[in-house]
């Protein structure tokens, strides 16, 4: 359920508002696979909500586990993300399966 909701919002470009840790995060997923470690993760875009750590006022780019996820849902925020959007400077995913382009979502 989570990877749908994830995937679905990746391809089409959409924020999301659930909870990762505990807390409610409002964000934008641009990608979806795995850990170094093999652990299926998400990289993600975080402007609002609540947070464990201090969220710049623009937002920021966190790693967030699937498995600590949980109570996913479209939000009607217009789709967020950073000049600084690079794939290959990430450094959370190893291994990517779905993934928003510079121009639309695509699957890769």
């Amino acid at each position: 359920m989570v990877l749908d909701i994830l995937k679905q919002a990746v391809l089409g470009k959409q924020c999301l508002i659930g909870r990762y840790n505990g807390v409610e995060r409002h964000f934008a997923p641009h990608a979806i696979g795995f850990t170094g470690d093999g652990t299926p993760a998400a990289f993600v875009y975080q402007y609002g909500g609540e947070t464990t750590s201090r969220l710049p006022m623009r937002g920021e780019w966190r790693c967030f586990l699937l498995h600590d996820l949980a109570d996913l849902r479209p939000s009607n925020h217009r789709w967020r993300t950073s000049p600084n959007y690079n794939l290959s400077r990430q450094t959370c995913l190893v291994d990517i399966v779905f993934a928003v382009a510079e121009g639309p979502a695509t699957s890769l």
